[in-house]
């Protein structure tokens, strides 16, 4: 009888032992939610591609203490629906962060749902003010909408300019919005703004004339890629000398392959400059190439850069959760493939803002607005 007992609780022991080494090697998995097929869904795309390649290259280092990284990638749609629908089905997953949204009105929406279910939400593209200095599980590698609306006022000061009037898609309006109150705060000229709603099939020639009839020095894009490289185009066709701005919302390829010669000399207001001679970025983007046949653009490279930094906090979790999670990324310093990144103690950031400008149809860093 002593012996069956013995037995049994060798087996046991066993039992349990096995069971902790399969934990212990279990995929850390880690939830992506972005826009792959509403309105601006290609932009998604190489958000997705950059964060695959960023598990890709952890893995292949060994993961984190010895797991692999498993990402989870839902489709927010774009819409309100799409972005609660998306994140509740990675929670279910037991995902401890979920990477999200690509828009600020999308993490906006995230935001209640994933942060009181205990869930870290982490976003390399939105900068809204109203998330900034919250004590909260949010952290973000974007910068805020206050810094670009004050480098933007520097931006037009430096050129001279007196006027300026703002096109804001309001399928993204918190990000317009912020960015414009933040530059109305700081700019000393005259300052109009004309809405509308890319999905509601704009009437451009109606759009670009009352976005022009304060005769503005320069006009300001608050709208995504495709959207800017087509609003380009019908400005070009009643002004030529304006001068046209548009935000990091717009610095993707699809901006010149869409807008042509109508995008030229366009500047691009930005925290990711172009020009990146950084040897570990330049090695990143060899291999996303190899492995998407697409070139790396500040989209896939922010996907990458937040993941690394993820992983590296992971690593110094003793249990990986949300709250311990942001302790260890609060707790750290960051040389990326983008740069340094240091988190203040709400989990937002401070990065340099570039000027940017298209010159013979390629993105160029002119340098950082002062």
């Amino acid at each position: 009888m002593k012996k069956a007992s013995l037995t049994l609780i060798t087996l046991a022991s066993i039992l349990i032992l096995l069971i902790f080494c399969q934990r212990q090697n279990e995929p850390i998995k880690i939830g992506l939610a972005v826009n792959l097929s509403g309105p601006g869904g290609s932009a998604g795309e190489h958000i997705r591609d950059g964060a695959m390649q960023a598990v890709e290259d952890i893995n292949a280092k060994g993961g984190v203490k010895g797991r692999p990284l498993l990402l989870l990638v839902r489709d927010d749609l774009n819409t309100a629906a799409g972005v609660l629908q998306a994140d509740e089905a990675l929670m279910e997953e037991g995902v401890p962060v979920i990477i999200g949204h690509s828009q600020s009105t999308n993490t906006l929406t995230a935001y209640p749902l994933v942060t009181s279910r205990n869930t870290l939400l982490m976003t390399a593209y939105t900068s809204t003010k109203q998330l900034s200095g919250r004590d909260d599980l949010f952290v973000r590698t974007a910068v805020e909408s206050n810094l670009y609306g004050l480098k933007t006022a520097a931006l037009l000061k430096n050129k001279g300019m007196k006027s300026v009037a703002f096109l804001i898609d309001d399928v993204n309006a918190v990000f317009g919005n912020d960015w414009l109150a933040e530059t109305r705060r700081h700019f000393q000229g005259a300052l109009s703004e004309v809405h509308f709603n890319s999905k509601e099939e704009p009437h451009w020639p109606k759009i670009i004339t009352e976005l022009l009839a304060s005769d503005p020095e320069a006009v300001i894009l608050m709208t995504s890629s495709s959207i800017s490289a087509v609003a380009a185009q019908f400005v070009r066709q009643q002004n030529q000398a304006v001068l046209l701005i548009a935000s990091l919302w717009s610095q993707s390829p699809e901006l010149v392959t869409v807008g042509g010669k109508s995008v030229e000399g366009m500047t691009i207001i930005t925290f990711i400059p172009s020009e990146n001679t950084r040897p570990d970025y330049l090695a990143f983007s060899q291999r996303l190439e190899a492995n998407f046949n697409k070139k790396a653009t500040p989209r896939s490279a922010r996907a990458h850069e937040l993941i690394t930094i993820l992983a590296d906090a992971m690593g110094r979790c003793k249990i990986i959760n949300a709250l311990e999670l942001k302790a260890a990324l609060l707790a750290g310093e960051y040389e990326s493939i983008l740069g340094g990144v240091k988190f203040d103690r709400f989990g937002d950031t401070v990065r340099p803002v570039y000027e940017e400008r298209i010159i013979n149809g390629v993105f160029k860093t002119i340098g950082e607005i002062q």
